[in-house]
């Protein structure tokens, strides 16, 4: 029996003439072909496993106990590794009595470093009146360890709040003569990060709409910035976090909000 595993690329030829375009014709050239009469040979090449990926403990662990290498090498084929796979963590392997084709394997299959944050930022206002003279939102992601700023977010609430599609808004009418709205907004975007370490989200809520960093500002408003501090993983199955933000707005002072509470929640697993 011979099975077929086919990749292709597609090339676009173009021609000349004036009557067809450059995307009438395509030309599919065969890169890869794998053929084989062995259907165990096809399905194995196809199989992954459900399970958890490797950590480094565990690759060190089942080398070191003797299992049979082709095994070894199915297993970190089909689950992977959870593993930063640099030149120091593959010469540790090594050292520790590894044969060249698991470190390869290690290098080839070990999961991609993490390299982005996916950040939500959930924002829930109380006010009876409009928002039109909402605050504006600041967040700031800034690398303990190189003191450098790795992200610095920025928007007028009242823009996105203005945008009702992605706005919930329920009637809270608990006080007959003064009912609030709630408005709920989620926001969400893949924020890039350079590195791994000490990280610290910060967050301003403030009617200053030219900010560029929330250090180095004015004792009033620099006591009114929130710190959450997280580690973010050099690789991980998850980079998911949420910064939760609740507001109010003054009853009898219409121009002022007050920030209640807030919150991060990370997931890295």
């Amino acid at each position: 029996m011979n099975r077929s595993l086919l990749l292709a690329a597609t090339i676009l030829v173009s021609t000349l003439g004036p009557s067809r375009p450059a995307w009438s014709e395509s030309l599919t050239i065969d890169l890869v072909q794998f053929q084989t009469s062995d259907p165990e040979a096809f399905a194995s090449m196809r199989r992954k496993s459900d399970s958890m990926p490797f950590t480094m403990t565990e690759i060190e662990k089942l080398s070191q106990a003797g299992i049979a290498e082709r095994s070894l090498l199915e297993m970190v084929r089909t689950r992977g590794l959870l593993v930063v796979a640099d030149a120091d963590t593959l010469l540790r392997l090594k050292a520790g009595g590894a044969t060249d084709a698991l470190v390869a394997a290690v290098s080839a299959h070990a999961l991609p470093p993490n390299r982005t944050l996916d950040l939500t930022i959930a924002v829930r206002l109380e006010t009876p009146y409009s928002v039109g003279q909402a605050p504006h939102l600041y967040v700031e992601i800034v690398n303990l360890d190189t003191k450098e700023q790795e992200a610095f977010l920025h928007s007028p609430l009242s823009q996105l709040l203005a945008q009702k599609w992605r706005v919930d808004v329920v009637e809270d009418r608990s006080d007959p003569l003064l009912p609030t709205r709630v408005r709920s907004l989620r926001v969400w975007g893949q924020v890039p990060i350079r590195r791994p370490g000490k990280l610290e989200i910060r967050l301003l809520v403030s009617k200053d709409p030219a900010l560029t960093r929330l250090d180095g500002l004015s004792p009033g408003d620099q006591k009114d910035v929130r710190v959450f501090p997280i580690e973010y993983p050099p690789v991980s199955l998850s980079r998911a976090c949420e910064l939760q933000v609740e507001l109010s707005r003054d009853a009898l002072l219409r121009d002022h909000f007050n920030l209640g509470r807030t919150d991060v929640r990370c997931r890295w697993d």
